[in-house]
């Protein structure tokens, strides 16, 4: 049996979150890369069992030490669970990380001496990488539709055009895959919000939020990390479909005046969304307990499966609505067709001479009606 401890601190600097769901080689591998860590400050592993399945929850008693766990009996989301890791964090500071993300080995040292070289900066964000070694994102940036656009995506780190993406510079927003911030920030802006729970935007929203407070999110690229994205829902489409139109609906409704300011997808990378203090939106921290959280979730879901279903059913409508039209007219058509048919035939069956006699005597007629 494959066995991982995480080290142990009394009094740590940085206290890495992990929600754990239903990953169980890839939760290895991360809290693996994390234990592994180098030069880094004292830091300690919260993994956060968000509804996680019985795999993982056997995987974590029987393969995992050292770690700190926060047993969530259902799946409360992304930012849900993560808040609730945050409240069991003991740290200066706060990693955000995905189980489907490995992290370089000098990954918690180089944001932990970002952040506190400069208390303007808030989160800091690591350069993530695709399984295969190319860019995944050097930062991510938010258009006007709300659309995001992770950039770099794809180049070969080596290549010349990913040399000015990999810097530090400020930027839009640092993907909640992997992500640095105070505690104390964190806790004092509320968390997560719930509005975008189950998934999606919470890592865009709490940037905004943040920068709102004067507050900078920049890019460390000396800091990098490995990411499968997608993997924990890749086969949930529908759900991921729900998840990313409730919460894309909600970011939209509260940053609508900052996305006129957006960029364009091609623009520099320091071209940035403009967020001033007046654009600080009001949050709703009320504490709620896990199953009051999945109960919002759930009904979240059913209203948005029932609105598809209308959707679809009122498509179906005018599909049937048009399907009956064309029908009628496919009938109209069938009738002409028979017609020019049967007249064909019968100018067949008369034979040339037939046909001469039969001009003439149209011919005539006409004349006649003259």
């Amino acid at each position: 049996m494959r066995l991982v401890s995480v080290p142990e601190a009394d009094n740590p600097v940085i206290s890495v979150v992990v929600l754990a769901w239903r990953q169980t080689d890839r939760l290895l591998d991360c809290l693996a890369s994390v234990a592994e860590s180098a030069d880094a400050p004292p830091f300690e592993t919260v993994v956060v069992l968000n509804g996680a399945t019985r795999d993982v929850r056997d995987l974590v008693a029987h393969s995992v030490t050292g770690a700190r766990i926060v047993d969530v009996p259902v799946n409360i989301g992304f930012g849900g669970g993560c808040n609730l890791g945050v409240a069991a964090a003991r740290g200066e500071f706060v990693l955000f990380l995905n189980d489907d993300a490995v992290v370089d080995a000098g990954l918690l040292a180089a944001l932990a001496a970002r952040l506190r070289g400069d208390a303007t900066i808030a989160p800091a964000a690591p350069v993530l990488l695709n399984p295969d070694g190319s860019l995944q994102e050097a930062g991510s940036r938010v258009l006007a539709d709300a659309g995001t656009v992770q950039l770099g995506a794809g180049l070969a780190v080596e290549s010349p055009e990913a040399a000015p993406l990999l810097s530090a510079r400020d930027i839009d927003y640092g993907s909640g895959a992997a992500l640095l911030v105070r505690k104390s920030t964190f806790d004092e802006i509320g968390g997560f919000d719930p509005i975008y729970e189950p998934a999606y935007f919470e890592d865009v929203d709490l940037s905004f939020r943040l920068k709102s407070r004067g507050l900078r999110v920049v890019l460390e690229p000396a800091a990098r990390a490995t990411h499968s994205t997608g993997s924990s829902t890749a086969t949930d489409t529908r759900f991921r479909s729900f998840a990313s139109d409730h919460a894309g609906t909600a970011f939209v409704e509260r940053w609508s005046s900052t996305l006129a300011s957006a960029p364009e997808r091609d623009d520099a990378p320091g071209v940035l969304c403009a967020i001033a203090p007046t654009d600080r939106p009001v949050t709703d921290t009320t504490p709620r307990t896990p199953a009051e959280a999945s109960a919002s979730i759930a009904a979240n879901y059913s209203r948005w499966l029932s609105d598809q279903l209308d959707a679809r059913e009122a498509r179906l409508a005018v599909v049937e609505a048009e399907g009956a039209e064309l029908r009628a007219r496919q009938a109209e058509l069938t009738g002409t067709v028979h017609e020019l048919r049967t007249r064909l035939d019968d100018l067949e069956s008369r034979g040339p001479v037939g046909i001469v006699k039969w001009r003439l005597g149209v011919a005539k007629n006409r004349l006649g009606a003259k």
